[in-house]
C-alpha cells in the first residue's frame, strides 16, 4: 500500500498518462465521432475524472496513472478522436465535479441508482459486485447483510456498498452496526489492519488486488450485483454525448479492444456485451443486495 502522503499526493495530481502499446492499439472510428456534439468536436478533448479506487480500477505505479478505468477513458477518447484529459478525484468528489462542469464524464464503476440519476446520466460499460474484504485470522467473515449487525464495517465515502450498508442497520434494531466511511480503499484497508473495522464492503475486483497484496486478507460474500456505468455530466453536450460514448464502447466491444483492456487488468470477469444508457427518467437496473 502507499504511504498516506503518496495518497494525497495522487488525489491532487492529474494525468493523461497511458502505456503507450495501449494507445497505438486503438484506432478513431470516424462514425463514432460524427455523433459528438460541436463543441466537443471544437475542443478536441474529453475531460475526464478517475476517482481514486485503487487496483484494478484505477491506481498509481511509478508515477504512472494506470488501472481499467484509465485505459477505458483514454480508449474511448481515442475512438472518439478526442485527446483525454485526465484527473484523478476521491470518489465522492467524481459527482459533483460533472455538476460543477470540471468534467465531462467520470469513472468509478458506479452502480446506476435513482438517487445518482437525479444529478447525471450514465452509459453502463462494465458488471461487478461487491464482497467483504476480512482479515483472515478473524472469524467474522459475513456473506450477507444480516451478519453485520453488532459489527464494526465500512466502505468508501460515496459509493453504493456505503448506502448498501446503512440499509442494514434498521433491522439489526439494538445491535446496529457501526459504519465508517473513508476517501480511499488504502485508508479503508489500514482501518481494517488495525482492526478500527472488522470488514470492508467493496467491490469484488479491489477486494482480489487487496488480497494479492496482502496474503493476511481475504473476501467473503457476492453482495448486490449488476451493471456498472461511466457517469456523464448533464448539460448542453449531454444529448448528444450519451450516444457517442455508447458507440465508442461498442466499437471497442466489437473490435476486441475492450476485452484486451479487461484481460490486462484482471477484470475480464465483468465483461459487458454492449452499452446502455441511463438517463433522468430511465428506471434503473435492479441489484440484487441482500
Amino acid at each position: 500500500m502507499y504511504k498516506s502522503k503518496m495518497v494525497c499526493y495522487a488525489l491532487l495530481a492529474a494525468t493523461s498518462v497511458l502505456t503507450a502499446s495501449v494507445q497505438a492499439a486503438i484506432a478513431k472510428n470516424d462514425q463514432v465521432a460524427a455523433l459528438l456534439p460541436d463543441a466537443m468536436k471544437s475542443s478536441g478533448t474529453l475531460r475526464i475524472a478517475i476517482p481514486d479506487i485503487g487496483k484494478p480500477l484505477a491506481y498509481k505505479e511509478n508515477g504512472e496513472l494506470k488501472g481499467m478505468d484509465v485505459e477505458l477513458g483514454h480508449a474511448i477518447a481515442q475512438v472518439m478522436g478526442l485527446k483525454a484529459d485526465v484527473h484523478l478525484v476521491p470518489f465522492a468528489a467524481a459527482l459533483t465535479g460533472l455538476q460543477a462542469d470540471k468534467y465531462d464524464v467520470s469513472y468509478g464503476e458506479f452502480y446506476v441508482t435513482a438517487e445518482r440519476l437525479k444529478v447525471a446520466d450514465f452509459v453502463t460499460n462494465w458488471q461487478d459486485y461487491s464482497s467483504f474484504l476480512v482479515a483472515k485470522a478473524n472469524d467474522f467473515k459475513p456473506t450477507t447483510l444480516k451478519e453485520i449487525c453488532g459489527h464494526k464495517v465500512g466502505a468508501m465515502a460515496g459509493s453504493a456498498e456505503l448506502a448498501t450498508l446503512k440499509t442494514a442497520v434498521a433491522p439489526c434494531g439494538s445491535k446496529a452496526p457501526m459504519i465508517s466511511a473513508f476517501a480511499s480503499i488504502n485508508q479503508a484497508i489500514l482501518a481494517l489492519n488495525s482492526s478500527r473495522v472488522e470488514g470492508v464492503l467493496i467491490n469484488r475486483g479491489g477486494a482480489q488486488e487487496a488480497i494479492h497484496m496482502d496474503s493476511k486478507l481475504d473476501a467473503s460474500g457476492e453482495i448486490g450485483g449488476g451493471p456498472t456505468a461511466t457517469a456523464v455530466a448533464r448539460n448542453g453536450n449531454s444529448e448528444q454525448l450519451l450516444p457517442a460514448i455508447k458507440a465508442a464502447y461498442d466499437s471497442l466491444i466489437q473490435s476486441g479492444d475492450y476485452m484486451k483492456i479487461l484481460q490486462n487488468n484482471d477484470t475480464a470477469y465483468g465483461a459487458a456485451k454492449t452499452a446502455v444508457i441511463y438517463q433522468q427518467d430511465s428506471t434503473p437496473p435492479t441489484y440484487a443486495f441482500n
